[in-house]
């Protein structure tokens, strides 16, 4: 099985193909902005490097988040674009489950690990001998804080790079049914709609017929 992983939520833009038994491609690069453009080229030259054609991939793997409202969504777009004509699967992983796996990839210790995504908020989870104990969820610093305490885990692990040739390995076993990719926002877009003006009453004067 030849999957390609994808990762556009953080400060880098990440590709990466691998089989069930080494790395085909891997390329990254860091960038604050500009995923949308560099991404298809990224993996057009991870195709060419690994010398396959992309009728070869058999699934894909993306990182849901958490990230910029636009950031994540470049790679999630992307990926269910390649797919949608090749009826491929694909998985979908946050990035803090991605990095408790790069770190403890046996699933022996009790990791929290931790996203800031500003505004004096963290995005973090508990992930403890390689089970989900606590979701993602998005609280005020000073809480985050408290509950991560409480917890005692054996290691905190915080704002790491998501490195696709994991997430990609992760994504071998999993099923899109319990996996899906759907983005894992921290909050809600800045952007609003404005409110709703109500609509005016239709005029009750009836108009004469002319005779």
């Amino acid at each position: 099985m030849i999957i390609l992983g994808l990762d556009t939520t953080g400060p880098h833009c990440s590709v990466s193909i691998v089989d069930e038994a080494c790395i085909r491609a891997h390329i990254s690069m860091p960038m604050t902005r500009g995923h949308a453009e560099a991404l298809a080229p990224m993996v057009t030259n991870a195709l060419k490097s690994a010398h396959l054609s992309p009728a070869d991939i058999d699934k894909i793997a993306v990182c849901t988040g958490p990230g910029s409202f636009t950031g994540l969504r470049v790679a999630l777009s992307f990926a269910k674009g390649f797919a949608l004509p090749r009826k491929l699967p694909v998985i979908g992983l946050p990035s803090l489950a991605i990095w408790a796996a790069n770190f403890d990839p046996n699933g022996q210790k009790n990791l929290i690990c931790i996203s800031d995504v500003r505004r004096n908020e963290l995005c973090w989870a508990a992930i403890f001998k390689g089970k989900l104990l606590q979701t993602p969820i998005t609280q005020p610093a000073n809480i985050a804080r408290a509950a991560i305490k409480a917890f005692n885990p054996d290691h905190i692990i915080e704002d790491h790079v998501v490195d696709t040739r994991i997430l990609a390995w992760l994504a071998a076993d999993l099923s899109p049914v319990n996996y899906p990719a759907e983005p894992l926002y921290s909050r809600g877009p800045d952007a609003k709609l404005p409110r709703q003006t109500k609509p005016k009453a239709k005029s009750q004067h009836k108009v004469k017929r002319a005779k």
